[in-house]
This record gives C-alpha cells, sequence and structure tokens, in this order.
C-alpha cells in the first residue's frame, strides 16, 4: 500500500503490554478485515512488570515510547489514539452458593431470580474485598446451578418452594490495574479510546464470531499466568487465571544449564524444534544437550501447569469440560502441553489446538514471526474496530452516573451490580397473613401483595435482561412491600345493626357482641395472630337475658307482651314494649304505666353535633355512635371511599358511647 496517502485518523494502533515485551500494532480496515501495515516488538530494559502488574510506569512507559517512535516513523504519522487491554491475570474468580427463602404460594418469576443472583454476586464481591484492596468492577458472572429446597435443578421459573439457591462464579477486576495502564498513556501522549480484558481480545481473534456458538476454551498462556475465558452459547461466559505459565518452565531450564534467563527460554524455545541444543553457560563452558532431555527435565512442571489449567477450566465450566481448547501466548508451545491438557480433560488430541497469527481470519498480516505471541495484538485492535467504543460506558442511574467496564454488552442487571443496589430492592414481600379462629372456624386474614421492581430504559418499560448502551437514562421503581394484615371484628359483621325495645318501660338495646379468647372487647377491636374470637348476635329473649340483663332471679322472672307469656325464644322486634315480672310475684303483670309516666321514665334527651348540624336524641336511656345513622342522611351501602367516623375529633367505632353536646363526624375520605 501507498502509506504516503494514509490518511492518519484510519489508523488503529493497538498495544499488548505484557510482563516481558510490548507489541504495537497499527493498522487500517480493507475488505472487512484488519490490515497490519507496521509493527514492533520490544522487551522492557528491566523487570518493571511483574506477572503482568505495572511496577515501574516510567520503564513501562519507555518501552511503549520506543513502539510507537519506531511505527510514527514507519507511517510518518503522529499516533494519537490507541486501544489497549487489561491483563486477564488481574482477575479475580470466586465461587460462592447463595440462599433466600420465598413465599411457598407464590410463583418464582424472573426477578427473584434476578435478585437471587445478585445476592451472591454481591457475596463474592465481599468475599474478594478480603485480599483486595481499592475498588472492583464486576466484568462477568456465570451460574452453575440452581436449587430448589436444597435439590438440584435446572430452571427455577415458575416453580414453587420455600427456598432457593444458586451456585455461582462471578469475576472482578481491580480499579487500580486500570489506573495504572492510563497512567503509562499519559506520559507518552496517547488518548485510551478502547479497553478491553486480554481473554476477551485473545478469543475475538482467535475464535470466530460463529464458533462461539461452542462450548470452547481459549488459554493465554503467558510468562506470569496462563489466562482462560469460557466461550458458550455466543457469549464469553466466564474468564479464570492460573497463576503458572512460561517463565516457571524457563526458570527451571536456567538453573538445571547454569544459564541466564534469556538463554533459558531461547533453549525452551529451541526444545522439541531441534535434535540437539548448544548452549554457552554462566562459566563461559559450551555445552551440548538433547531436546528429549530438556522435555524430560521441564514435563513435571508442565504437567503441573496442565492439570491446573485442566482443574480450573472444569470448574468455570460448571463442572464440565468444554468441547476444545484454543493455546494462545509465547507458552503456547511449551513441549507436552497439549498432551497434557488432552490428559486432564479427557479430550482427544486433535481437540487441543495452537492458534497462531495465520488463524485469525479477520487480519491480514504481512509478518507472522510472532505467532501465537502476537495473537492477542490483533484482538485488540479487533475488539476496538467493532465496538468502536471507549474503556468505560456511563449511564444513569436514578440520577446518578454509573460507569461500566466495557467488557461485553451489558445489562440492567450489571448496572445495578455496579451501583451496588440491595438485592432486597428487587422482590417484595406480600404482607404478612393473620390466622385465626372466628365462631369456631379457622379463617385467614391476607396481608396485601406485594409490588415487585419495574424498569425503565430512556421512559420504555423493560426488564433487568434488556441491554444498555452509553447515555442511557435508566429508572428503576424498587419493589414495595405489602402491608400486614390488619384485620377488625367488624370486619366479618355484615350488617351493623341496634335494635331498641323496653323492658318495663326502661329502653334497651340488642346490638353485636365481641370477645377474644373469652374477654369482652370492642366490636372494632383488631385481630392477631391465633386470636379466638366470637361475634355474638343477640336477636333473642334469651340471648337478652344472656348479654345485657343484669337481673340476678333469671330463672324466676316472667315475661309479657301485649299480655301474651313470651318464651326464651321470642325474637325481639323494634320498639316491642316488653314487661317483666318475677314467678312469684302477687301479681302476675304489672298494671301498664300511663304515657306520661312511660315518657318520663324512658326520656333520656341529648343534644349533638353531627356533620355541622345540631341533632336532638330522644326515647333511649343510653345512645350509641350509630344511632346517629337514624337522624342524618348518610347511605352506608353505597361506598365512595373509605368511611371515617370521629367522636369530639377522635376516631370512633359504632358504638362508642354518645352524651349531651358531643361533636359528630361521619364521611367519606
Amino acid at each position: 500500500m501507498d502509506l504516503k496517502e494514509l490518511n492518519p485518523e484510519d489508523v488503529v494502533f493497538a498495544l499488548d503490554i505484557g510482563t516481558r515485551s510490548v507489541i504495537g500494532t497499527a493498522g487500517i480496515v480493507k475488505d472487512k478485515k484488519f490490515v497490519v501495515i507496521s509493527e514492533y516488538y520490544v522487551e522492557h530494559e528491566k523487570r518493571a512488570m511483574i506477572d503482568g502488574q505495572i511496577h515501574d510506569v516510567s520503564l513501562v512507559a519507555n518501552a511503549v515510547n520506543a513502539v510507537k517512535n519506531k511505527i510514527e516513523k514507519d507511517l510518518h504519522i503522529k499516533l494519537e489514539n490507541v486501544s489497549i487491554a487489561a491483563a486477564g491475570r488481574f482477575l479475580r474468580t470466586v465461587s460462592v452458593k447463595e440462599e433466600m427463602k420465598i413465599d411457598y404460594n407464590k410463583e418464582i418469576d424472573r426477578n427473584t431470580i434476578r435478585s437471587l443472583e445478585l445476592t451472591a454476586v454481591k457475596s463474592a464481591e465481599k468475599k474478594v474485598n478480603e485480599d483486595t484492596k481499592g475498588r472492583l468492577y464486576c466484568v462477568g458472572y456465570s451460574v452453575k446451578g440452581y436449587y430448589l429446597n436444597n435439590y438440584l435443578i435446572g430452571n427455577l421459573m415458575y416453580q414453587r418452594g420455600e427456598k432457593i439457591s444458586a451456585e455461582i462464579i462471578a469475576t472482578f477486576l481491580p480499579r487500580s490495574v486500570i489506573d495504572s495502564l492510563y497512567s503509562v498513556m499519559e506520559k507518552v501522549g496517547l488518548q485510551v479510546v478502547n479497553l478491553t480484558l486480554e481473554p476477551i481480545a485473545a478469543m475475538e481473534a482467535a475464535l470466530p464470531q460463529n464458533l462461539r456458538l461452542l462450548n470452547l476454551a481459549l488459554v493465554d498462556v503467558g510468562a506470569g499466568t496462563s489466562e482462560i475465558a469460557i466461550s458458550d452459547k455466543n457469549t464469553v461466559s466466564a474468564y479464570g487465571m492460573v497463576p503458572q505459565a512460561g517463565d516457571e518452565i524457563t526458570e527451571i531450564i536456567s538453573q538445571k544449564y547454569m544459564v541466564d534467563f534469556n538463554k533459558g527460554e531461547k533453549i525452551k524455545k529451541q526444545c522439541g524444534k531441534v535434535k540437539d541444543i548448544t548452549y554457552t553457560d554462566v562459566l563461559g563452558m559450551e555445552n551440548r544437550i538433547a531436546s528429549k532431555d530438556v522435555v524430560k527435565l521441564i514435563s513435571p512442571a508442565v504437567k503441573k501447569i496442565a492439570d491446573e489449567i485442566g482443574e480450573s477450566i472444569v470448574e468455570l465450566n460448571g463442572g464440565r469440560s468444554t468441547s476444545a481448547v484454543f493455546l494462545v501466548g509465547g507458552g503456547a508451545h511449551t513441549p507436552k502441553l497439549k498432551d497434557f491438557i488432552a490428559e486432564k480433560l479427557n479430550l482427544p488430541l486433535n481437540r487441543i489446538a495452537i492458534k497462531d497469527r495465520h488463524s485469525v481470519q479477520d487480519c491480514v498480516c504481512r509478518d507472522n514471526s510472532l505467532g501465537s505471541a502476537g495473537v492477542t495484538v490483533l484482538g485488540i485492535a479487533l475488539v476496538s474496530i467493532r465496538r468502536l467504543g471507549h474503556g468505560f460506558v456511563d449511564v444513569i442511574l436514578n440520577g446518578n452516573v454509573v460507569s461500566l467496564f466495557n467488557s461485553h454488552n451489558h445489562t440492567v442487571m450489571d448496572v445495578m451490580l455496579q451501583a451496588g443496589v440491595d438485592p432486597g430492592n428487587l422482590i417484595g414481600k406480600n404482607g404478612q397473613n393473620i390466622r385465626f379462629v372466628l365462631n369456631d372456624i379457622k379463617r385467614v386474614a391476607f396481608g396485601t401483595l406485594a409490588s415487585n421492581a419495574e424498569v425503565t430504559i430512556n421512559g420504555l418499560k423493560k426488564t433487568m435482561d434488556d441491554k444498555v448502551k452509553e447515555g442511557d437514562n435508566i429508572e428503576i421503581k424498587y419493589a414495595v412491600n405489602g402491608k400486614k394484615a390488619a384485620p377488625k371484628i367488624t370486619d366479618y359483621v355484615q350488617k351493623v345493626y341496634s335494635i331498641s325495645f323496653f323492658v318495663n318501660d326502661i329502653i334497651e338495646n340488642l346490638e353485636p357482641l365481641a370477645y377474644i379468647d373469652g374477654n369482652k372487647v370492642k366490636i372494632d377491636s383488631y385481630i392477631n395472630e391465633g386470636d379466638n374470637v366470637n361475634i355474638a348476635f343477640p336477636k333473642t329473649l334469651g340471648d337478652y337475658e344472656k348479654y345485657f340483663s343484669d337481673n340476678d332471679d333469671e330463672d324466676n322472672l316472667i315475661y309479657y307482651l301485649n299480655g301474651e307469656k313470651l318464651d326464651k325464644n321470642y325474637i325481639i322486634n323494634e320498639g316491642d314494649r316488653i314487661y317483666r315480672v318475677t314467678e312469684n310475684s302477687p301479681s302476675k303483670k304489672e298494671e301498664p304505666k300511663t304515657e306520661s309516666e312511660n315518657l318520663k321514665a324512658a326520656a333520656n334527651e341529648i343534644t349533638v353535633v353531627a356533620n355541622g348540624k345540631n341533632v336532638v336524641l330522644t326515647g333511649k336511656r343510653k345512645y350509641i355512635f350509630v344511632d346517629i345513622f337514624n337522624h342524618i342522611e348518610f347511605d352506608l351501602t353505597r361506598v365512595r371511599g373509605k368511611l371515617f367516623l370521629r367522636l369530639n375529633g377522635e376516631n370512633a367505632g359504632y358504638y362508642d358511647a354518645l352524651s349531651d353536646g358531643d361533636v359528630i363526624e361521619v364521611g367519606w375520605e
């Protein structure tokens, strides 16, 4: 290509910053492929990085600057933007199991499941924080299994039970790792336009999108660590890291053959490619060794690394092996590594493949000498091209900005994770039910139903699983718990009534009576859990004697109405004038008093104020609140809201006693 016609804005610049080296790649997009037009590899002057962690920002910046200057010279342009990756070796992956008690009477829905998962992730974060300082980003989690009442189950949706559990693997990245990378870029005058994770970049390069439907593992065997990514169902489902890799093998060779680290690395790379290896040790003596002897020397260490890689793959993949394993990175060609991984995972050897630059379908490289070590940098460039975004995605959650590490397509659930939302805010609890006995029949008063969380994105109703993008405005209306049941005895009295009648010309009232655990209470009393409630509805003469009469000699009493003797089953009617005598009375029936005498005996006239108007109550010895409905226009049968009863400014009940001068208010709220 003619570099003179090169537009600097079309150039994609990617950096892979490793423990021992920095690889820089510049290219353009042509025919839907990333075409490499300049590339440079440089090793760090000193041990500026240990296991991928930047320990000396200035030394790392020197290496990056050397790469930058070389490519700028090649292309005759100034590089201003860069795409980088955070090392997967810094990922902290933990496995936890959390449980949640649920309402047996309610089907398990998606919000309940997501709340359970969120609870588990928060628990995982707490566990990671025990040995990791600073802020953490959750870059992903996968569910190993769900449990219903302690039994493993494939799907919790629409199930019922008393307890659910989820076992998850969650992965976190310390913010300090990102900050040190940004510090290096600032020192060399580069603006980070995209930040990804090295395992994601490696997978982007080594595994085409159509292959990610399969359950595969990609292992980047570096100098200090082996980083693992699992793909399944078109997504990266889990990340992991094994703290052993190529350097451990090199150190064994260096100690055995008395050479420095660089010569040990050279011997390792020659091993298996040539029959015999010639080298000079630290004493200046030239030596010759057979490759097979070196392989024999390092095999125990290689097997140990392979076993740990295999165990990590199985754990990350939910307790089973993946269908295949792809190896990239400088240590991918370590002798016997493929064989031992295949043995550990019980896979055919042809299911373990090394991916080098030739296999990156979406890239065109002039120089493939870097082999598998140069795969990740191509992936960093590809991720940048496809994402065209930044290292962080900023969204708004209930008015607050939340930054998400741009490692994958994020959902509302991810936003809540990063914002530290309490999982309990997602699921509302129904109000507590009250169980009691009413007139020897078991009854239940139900609490009100809870309302679950509601999600909107930019004003449109969504779910926890919906994807979010830069600048989205997310509103979450959190769940509201139902109210505890608060039953009153009056709730179970179908008709409130009061029958007025006369006994020996003295006015009496029949009205419902209430008892809780044998104790008389007001008819509007609240019922509590376990109460034994009895409601009496007196109607007969016998009921009057039982509940209202204060005469101690009931057995010797005889009752008359209009000259007729009454038995105890007589149903009392409104206005009845009943006369009562004793059995041994000289006169079986008292002479009726004159009308004026009757009125005088019964007279108890009071004046009250009802809804702002004076009302005179006459004809009774005593009056109760319900009597006022005979004197005001108020239809109780047409409900227009919540009924309120007030007496002298206080809430009142139907059977509260009235006195002269009382102020009464009745209405609908």
